[in-house]
């Protein structure tokens, strides 16, 4: 459940960044300091961004997945940043194409091959148009938990 590891501290709100770069130095080292990454993670972060990019258009909007490796990582949590405006990432499996990008995702997992299932988890929420459109329209932090966490429960239910 996604919504049940969402630290306050690593939820953001309007976050303000020049470009993606800075997204995710930002939340890179707001993973660090809250105890999920490990020294290096926000590099790791960097690094495997340039090498695998993770923008995606999500029925015209914007979404980006940024993650590691599981080496940098302490224990599993999320990271959620609807950005005041959109910052271009290039975009996931697509050489020369750029996406503004509003949504980050960023996520750590602390198992090998276990990226792969949250990065699966969070791909189908995110096809979700109203979830999107609910964190687009999240006025505060608490109505960001609350879009993810009404969407978890109804797929318990």
């Amino acid at each position: 459940m996604i919504w049940k590891e969402l630290n306050d501290n690593l939820i953001f709100h309007n976050l303000k960044a020049f470009d993606n770069i800075e997204v995710l130095q930002l939340m890179g080292d707001a993973m660090i300091q809250e105890g999920y990454g490990e020294e290096g993670f926000t590099e790791a972060v960097l690094k495997r961004e340039k090498d695998y990019p993770t923008g995606l258009d999500v029925d015209g909007i914007g979404v980006a997945i940024p993650h590691t490796d599981a080496e940098h990582v302490k224990k599993e949590g999320i990271s959620i940043a609807v950005l005041d405006h959109p910052v271009e990432f290039d975009a996931m499996g697509e050489d020369g194409c750029r996406i503004p990008i509003k949504i980050v995702i960023m996520f750590t997992v602390a198992g090998k091959d276990k990226h792969i299932d949250r990065l699966l988890q969070i791909l189908d929420m995110i096809k979700d148009e109203e979830i999107l459109q609910g964190l687009l329209d999240a006025k505060n932090k608490e109505e960001i938990r609350t879009v993810i966490q009404k969407r978890e429960k109804s797929d318990i239910n």
